[in-house]
């Protein structure tokens, strides 16, 4: 498949704003605004179209390991405290492990708050930080004190005011900085076009399993987003391979399934965590709120060419056969196959995962709900019994 990796990775960084967000609520298109002042140096330094496309890559992503930072910290810092500390990243570092950039870089994410005087989280110095991080540093304090209102006079003499940074991209975004196009660019409403029109056009040949590699990515974030759901993500998906391969599906069904269970609740990234981790019941207004993640997957995962039936099987994972469910009130006419596997598939989950208002369920307690949700016309009864006879087993021998 011909993918365009600019609709993947626009796309689904588009979630890591809402989580920026979420965790500190002054800050909006954080990492598009960094992705934006970085690619700009970038031109001036006259990097190749595949090195620009890998930096703006890097600095999408800059911030990735944050969520689950916050995780490890026990929920005991803000996200602030998260940025000034380096689990988030070493986390970060391990979770792109896999980006099919076209040049891999060691460690740029994992040196991105590096101090040019060495003064940083790891203590290294200089030319030894990769460019790229040393880039990613000084776009992302540009754009932090951009979203704090501050002047352009006022942010060139902050990085200029300590040597914190490398001085040859300082001059870089000193002879950007005169033209006030590149500050109007940042602005809410005018950065995601002027990031687009930056980013060099790449299409590339992928098979599903390898875009999976990257959907494992934005899996890994949307279980760290709350401590509640650490591997539901994960688990689906696996789950949802064996049930795959039990109907012989075929395999690029196979993967899509997979990327498919992978990126079900990333519209769960559009939502907040006090209403995610909330131990009590919710209100109308709450539930309204939860309801709408399915249908942010969908207007995420629509947007990838090849990802059509992807973003369907997805995004139904919450519709009902009786039109009950949501978002989109779908009824058993309108739900195939697929999309009623993965909604049982996330049903059984959820059942035997430990949530905030509830612990996990045995398997058969799990299942006795299933079968009775099946037979009040909300779920596909064959599917239950499939599940039920496939994971009894390995329920027993945990």
């Amino acid at each position: 498949m011909d993918f365009n990796v600019n609709e993947l990775l626009n796309s689904l960084s588009y979630t890591l704003d809402f989580v920026e967000k979420d965790l500190i609520s002054d800050v909006t298109n954080h990492g598009r605004r960094v992705a934006y002042i970085a690619a700009r140096i970038g031109q001036k330094i006259n990097l190749s179209n595949t090195e620009l496309f890998d930096l703006i890559s890097y600095s999408l992503l800059h911030d990735n390991g944050v969520t689950k930072a916050l995780i490890q910290m026990d929920g005991t810092e803000n996200y602030k405290k998260a940025e000034l500390n380096r689990m988030h990243c070493l986390e970060g570092e391990k979770n792109i492990d896999f980006f099919p950039f076209f040049h891999k870089i060691p460690n740029v994410i994992l040196y991105h708050h590096e101090h040019y005087d060495g003064s940083g989280f790891f203590g290294i110095s200089g030319k030894e930080i990769p460019m790229f991080s040393r880039i990613i540093a000084l776009a992302d304090s540009v754009a932090i004190y951009f979203s704090e209102g501050r002047k352009p006079a006022d942010i060139e003499a902050r990085v200029q005011k300590f040597p914190i940074f490398d001085q040859i991209f300082i001059d870089v975004f000193l002879e950007l900085s005169r033209n006030i196009e590149f500050w109007l660019n940042m602005d809410d409403n005018f950065v995601f076009q002027a990031l687009r029109i930056v980013t060099p056009t790449v299409h590339r040949e992928f098979s599903y399993q390898e875009m999976r590699t990257v959907s494992r990515i934005f899996s890994n974030i949307i279980d760290a987003k709350s401590p509640f759901t650490g591997s539901h993500s994960r688990g689906i998906s696996e789950k949802t391979g064996i049930l795959c391969d039990y109907y012989e599906f075929d395999r690029e069904t196979y993967w899509k399934m997979r990327i498919a269970a992978d990126l079900h609740d990333l519209g769960k990234l559009m939502i907040p965590n006090e209403i995610l981790d909330k131990p009590g019941t919710l209100d109308a207004n709450e539930i309204a709120v939860i309801q709408s993640h399915p249908f942010y997957t969908r207007k995420t995962l629509e947007e990838i060419t090849g990802f059509e039936e992807i973003a369907d099987w997805a995004a139904n994972h919450h519709e009902k056969l009786n039109g009950k469910g949501y978002p989109y009130g779908f009824d058993g006419n309108r739900l195939d196959f697929h999309s009623r596997l993965l909604c049982c598939v996330d049903i059984y989950q959820a059942l035997t995962e430990n949530r905030p208002y509830r612990p996990a369920m045995p398997h058969s307690r799990a299942i006795a709900l299933m079968r009775n949700m099946s037979e009040h016309g909300l779920i596909d009864a064959s599917i239950v019994e499939d599940i039920d006879s496939i994971f009894e087993s390995a329920c027993a021998t945990a």
